[in-house]
């Protein structure tokens, strides 16, 4: 077995450690990533802390088409103007609901879990590479990438599959790189990986090839690096095994210029083995929020959606479900609509939100009840360039849900029957040029990786659904709990007016029943 290497890159000047050097960390990880045993039992889901104001886990898409990058685009908010605020991670909490929801895990706090993707899903897999000025930089098809894949970290949770940790710091691309044999891969960074400028990456003591389960990584032949739709060339996961044993990690990210720097994999190199020059591009930010969704290429430019190279830390009350309010009550106002109260601040109480500690359990926040869109007359029309409220999405009924789980197991069974022949035809091309021995052992060991990985994949699931049932289930009572409190809100509000009107008529007659004073007598 080779030893595995890792590359720190580290810029030894001790002033300007103290003084120009920064850090991005993240809580201790409460939920390691290493992959389930084969017998592995999954855990019913816990209370994940999570809120109603978010968007479903139903997809609307009837035929589940994962592979149109286009099919994100009618998700998210309207390209009216929004003033975010100030720039800090919590920015990211209502741009990234209408693709996932927010919620609580472990000592991470606040985590986004996209719930727009399928099952077996991989980050850093819907896009391609490009060479810029600050190194190798992702550039994603997904319209989060621009958050989820230059800031933070990703976590494999056992009971969620992928979450992502927010942080503050932007980068080209926060993976681990693996490279040999002909072969390259990439993994997101976990939260256990920090970095500091003039150290780099921050791994622990340990190997950052050990700290990552090699079921994250995605492998490519070198000559296929540079292909615009990775997803179809990247190797099946249960190679990863064999693949991780047999490469070296060659992650490179340091600080150059004052810039965030992916030199992992030298230029020559992927010219040498794909035949073509590499193409190197000027990476432009945009505070274009909307169009810097998805990266645009123009010429030798690349803009991209950048709020700040570095992110302030969001204030305690800052919470998901206390921006998301906010940002849909500034909506309804840009709209001309009664903006929905603020939670905790109804009936002019002003309560302030409670501070959120990571790790602990934090009460659920219910959804408050949107305000009716005001539906033109006839004979009045939507003034031009007004914007347009989108349709609020009806909520699946029971016999929809049940049929989009099916078509989810169904589509789940097809993908990994079709990674099953893929994987035993590479297998048999390489019986044909390896030795017998050292092959049945390697196919032996992803055939072992195959089951465990489809296993986990049913797990998750079934988790999925049973969240959803137990959403659904939950969603009438809510809705009856919001209407009593509603009817309740409103006897509250007539009493009080009752008992303003009697206070009215109490001093009317009491000036009504006071003596008129007599004028003086004449003198």
């Amino acid at each position: 077995m080779k030893t595995r290497n890792f590359v720190f890159v580290a810029i030894v000047a001790a002033a300007a450690w103290g003084s120009s050097g920064y850090a991005q960390s993240y809580p201790s990880p409460a939920y390691p990533p290493p992959p389930p045993p084969s017998n592995y039992q999954q855990p019913p889901p816990p209370d994940d802390q999570g809120y109603g104001d978010q968007s479903p886990y139903y997809d609307p898409r009837p035929d589940g088409n994962y592979e149109d990058p286009g099919a994100y685009q009618d998700q998210g908010y309207d390209s009216g103007s929004y003033d975010q605020g100030p720039v800090d991670e919590s920015l990211f909490y209502s741009e990234l609901s209408p693709y996932g929801r927010w919620i609580q895990r472990g000592s991470y706090g606040w985590v986004w879990e996209p719930t727009r993707v399928e099952v077996g899903w991989r980050p850093y897999t819907r896009g391609h590479w490009v060479d810029t000025d600050y190194g190798w930089t992702w550039l994603s098809d997904e319209p989060w990438g621009w958050a989820t894949y230059h800031y933070g970290r990703w976590l494999l949770d056992r009971d969620y599959g992928w979450l992502w940790v927010p942080g503050t710091e932007w980068g080209p691309a926060w993976v681990s790189f693996q490279q040999g044999n002909g072969y390259v891969g990439w993994a997101p960074l976990p939260p256990s990986v920090g970095f500091r400028a003039g150290i780099g990456i921050q791994i622990g003591g340990l190997s950052l090839s050990a700290s990552i389960d090699p079921y994250a990584y995605s492998f490519v032949p070198e000559r296929s690096f540079l292909e615009s739709r990775l997803d179809r060339v990247i190797l099946p996961p249960a190679r990863n095994v064999n693949f991780v044993r047999s490469t070296r990690n060659i992650t490179n990210i340091r600080v150059i210029n004052n810039r965030i720097v992916n030199q992992s994999i030298p230029e020559q190199h992927i010219e040498q083995v794909t035949g073509q020059r590499v193409q190197r591009y000027q990476l432009t930010p945009t505070r274009d929020r909307v169009r810097g969704r998805v990266a645009q290429v123009q010429g030798n430019q690349v803009s991209i959606f950048r709020p700040a190279d570095t992110l302030a830390r969001p204030q305690a009350n800052r919470t998901p479900p206390v921006v998301i309010q906010q940002r849909r009550q500034q909506q309804f106002r840009q709209r001309g609509g009664q903006p929905p109260q603020i939670q905790g601040q109804a009936q002019g109480q002003g309560r302030t939100q409670p501070q959120d500690q990571p790790g602990q359990p934090q009460p659920r926040q219910r959804r408050p009840q949107e305000p009716q869109a005001v539906q033109p007359q006839p004979d009045q029309q939507p003034q031009p360039g007004q914007p347009q409220r989108q349709p609020r999405q009806q909520q699946p009924s029971q016999a929809e849900l049940d049929r989009k789980h099916q078509a989810e197991q169904q589509q789940l069974q097809a993908r990994q029957d079709a990674e099953r022949n893929r994987l035993q035809q590479l297998h048999q091309r390489e019986q044909q040029n390896q030795q017998a021995q050292e092959s049945a052992a390697q196919h032996q060991a992803e055939q072992r990786a195959l089951q465990q990985q489809q296993q986990r994949e049913q797990q998750l699931l079934q988790a999925r659904h049973q969240r959803e049932q137990q959403a659904a289930q939950a969603r009438p009572q809510r809705q009856d709990q919001q209407n009593r409190q509603d009817q309740q809100n409103q006897q509250r509000q007539q009493n009080q007016q009752q008992r303003e009107q009697q206070k009215q008529e109490r001093r009317q007659q009491q000036r009504d029943k006071k003596p008129q004073s007599t004028p003086p007598p004449p003198v």
